[in-house]
């Protein structure tokens, strides 16, 4: 399997509940209508032992960001509701 490079097209630094977050949105080199995003922390709903991680891709950037805005969005809520936060990318 050969390894993936990325471009990262953008960077988000955000802070929910006093836990600093860093979100990218990228897109691999050699398909460039193919976009992804990847957190440096999860959230566990107050119900669930696993971690929400996402792993969905996209074909626009703009479909990829309202995603990740979304689940920045989840995140919040779920702390809100008694969750917890998990290991997410090394990023």
């Amino acid at each position: 399997m050969q390894p993936v490079i990325y471009n990262v097209l953008k960077e988000y630094f955000t802070e929910i509940h006093s836990n600093p977050i860093k979100a990218r949105i990228m897109s691999p080199i050699n398909k460039e209508d193919i976009f992804v995003f990847q957190t440096s922390l999860y959230y566990k709903n107050y119900n669930s032992n696993d971690a929400y991680e996402p792993s969905a891709s996209f074909t626009s950037f703009a479909t990829a960001e309202r995603h990740l805005l979304q689940y920045l969005e989840e995140f919040q809520s779920a702390l809100d509701m008694g969750g917890s936060i998990a290991k997410g990318s090394i990023i």
